[in-house]
């Protein structure tokens, strides 16, 4: 593990590679392309993010994602691979990809930064360990899947990263131990009742009132939309532990190589935030929140 790459950048970098990444999440551009392949609502989604893992069955899906309703998850993905293949389905998620960061992104990054980014992230995911890293490890295999455009390479190997630590997080959820619901409302609560939030995940009522009744029986909650000390200490330890173990993504790297990693991003997500990508996720564009 390195020691080189300071605590605050490991945090730096967990928000900017999750920001470039979950634009997919959001755009309509990537509705369009899912639909254009057979994949609606929901299944454009859960097929999509799943489909560098093969033509998984739903409890492949539930057991992977962690914080979805197994239900949810079983009527998005039934029957789904009957009607097209994982290749197509990331095919169609790249083209959305390269729809966005063409329009947003690539008047505002160089060619020589595009490339100076992917060097640092290709050495990273070059580095990477995939033991119980079943996302990061998927979508490491499809790199040379890759369609031949700098900033949907890019942005695949920012996703890598994404899920690498996004892997780690969920052991650690696991091993608290919190439950997909549970986690989902400690997130609602930190957020002060974040519409998204309960939105996105669609819990059922009991399920969700369950957690709650759980959450507050154990002192991280005292309402469904606000955390306790005790749980924000505990929230935060959680984070600062997923941090330390992330500290290993960035092996053999320096700290001045990583913040620049973060420099060459960062253009990027402001620009994908001023054009509205992350209002859904309740970072509207500047003046409009």
């Amino acid at each position: 593990m390195s020691s080189d790459v300071s605590p605050k950048t490991v945090a730096r970098l967990h928000g900017l590679t999750m920001w470039f990444h979950v634009f997919i999440y959001s755009a309509e551009e990537a509705v369009d392309e899912y639909e254009s392949v057979g994949l609606k609502y929901r299944s454009g989604y859960f097929a999509s993010r799943a489909a560098p893992l093969g033509s998984v069955p739903p409890e492949v899906v539930i057991a992977t994602f962690y914080n979805f309703p197994p239900d949810l998850v079983n009527r998005s993905m039934e029957a789904v691979w009957d009607g097209i293949t994982p290749a197509e389905a990331q095919a169609a998620r790249w083209r959305a990809v390269s729809r966005v960061l063409d329009q947003h992104v690539r008047p505002i990054m160089a060619p020589d930064d595009i490339a100076e980014a992917t060097d640092i992230l290709s050495t990273t995911v070059a580095g990477l360990d995939w033991a119980g890293r079943p996302l990061a490890a998927g979508n490491a295999a499809i790199l040379d899947d890759c369609p031949d455009d700098d900033l949907v390479r890019l942005w695949q190997l920012n996703t890598v990263v994404r899920e690498w630590r996004g892997d780690a997080h969920i052991a650690l959820l696991i091993t608290e131990p919190l439950s997909g619901v549970e986690c989902t409302v400690i997130s609602y609560a930190l957020s002060k009742g974040s519409s998204f939030l309960k939105r996105s995940r669609n819990w059922s009522d009991e399920a969700w009132s369950a957690a709650v009744d759980r959450l507050t029986a154990d002192g991280w909650i005292s309402a469904e939309d606000a955390m306790t000390g005790e749980g924000k200490a505990r929230r935060r330890r959680l984070e600062e532990r997923t941090n330390e173990l992330a500290l290993a993504m960035w092996a053999g790297l320096d700290d001045a190589t990583v913040n620049r990693l973060g420099d060459l991003l960062e253009p990027a997500v402001n620009a994908l935030t001023e054009a509205g990508y992350f209002t859904y996720f309740g970072r509207p564009p500047a003046g409009t929140g």
